[in-house]
Parts: structure tokens; sequence; C-alpha cells
């Protein structure tokens, strides 16, 4: 199951013991736009309020940008089945991590670089494997 920005937003809210009202004002939104993130599934229309999200979160900005699916899914479509479980279980755990606050900033940007080049490695070796079997046919 994909975890979608609102869940993302409202479980960090819960862990930090904020209520939406609080988060509302600390943001300098209505406490409604709040609830619409989190339950309507709308997202910040300005960039600004995912770096605001991240620095009251303790979280890089690009966590509120992932989109768990496709990783499972690319996950799945190399592994099968028990792959996109792995995968599911990996991104459920980082999520779990980067929302307790225990690790620092710095931390939790490295562990992002060094998932996004794992992943962007993998797609290149994917597209050059592609690319080899369309030349051998």
């Amino acid at each position: 199951m994909r975890m979608k920005f609102g869940e993302k937003l409202h479980n960090l809210r819960k862990q930090a013991g904020l209520t939406q009202a609080e988060l509302a004002k600390i943001l300098g939104v209505h406490p409604r736009t709040v609830i619409g993130y989190e339950r309507d599934g709308r997202y910040p229309k300005d960039n600004n309020a995912y770096k605001k999200l991240a620095d009251i979160f303790h979280v890089p900005v690009q966590y509120f940008y992932d989109d768990d699916e496709s990783f499972e899914n690319d996950a799945a479509s190399t592994y099968g089945e028990s792959g996109r479980k792995e995968a599911k279980q990996l991104a459920m755990e980082l999520s779990e991590i980067f929302a307790t606050g225990e690790l620092s900033a710095e931390d939790m940007d490295n562990i992002m670089y060094v998932m996004h080049r794992a992943y962007f490695q993998y797609r290149e070796q994917k597209r050059e494997q592609e690319r080899l079997s369309l030349e051998t046919c």
C-alpha cells in the first residue's frame, strides 16, 4: 500500500505530539488546510511549505515527494511478490526511522542520497540489460 503525503504528514504530526491546529499555526495556515492535507488528498501549493514541514519534523524534503508504490512495483517486477513485500517493509522501516527524530538532518540526507544513488544505478543497469537484449534479437 502506498504511503501518501497525507499519511506521512499525519504520522509525523502525531509522533511529534502536535494537533492539527498547532501544526496549522506553525505553518501559518488555517487548520482546515492541514485537515485537507491529511484527509482529503490535498497537497501544498507552495513548495516552501514542504521545506517548512521538513524543518518542523526533521526529515528531508524529498521524504514528502517519494512515492513508495513505484519503489514497490520496481521490486515486484524484478524480484516477484516477495520483492514487493521486502520493499514495502523497507519503506515502512525507513519512514519510522526518519519520523523518530533521532537522526540528524545530515544523517537522513545521507541515507536518502545512498538510497537514491542505489536506485538510479539499478535503473541504469536494467536499461542497459534491456538494450543488450534488444540488440541480440
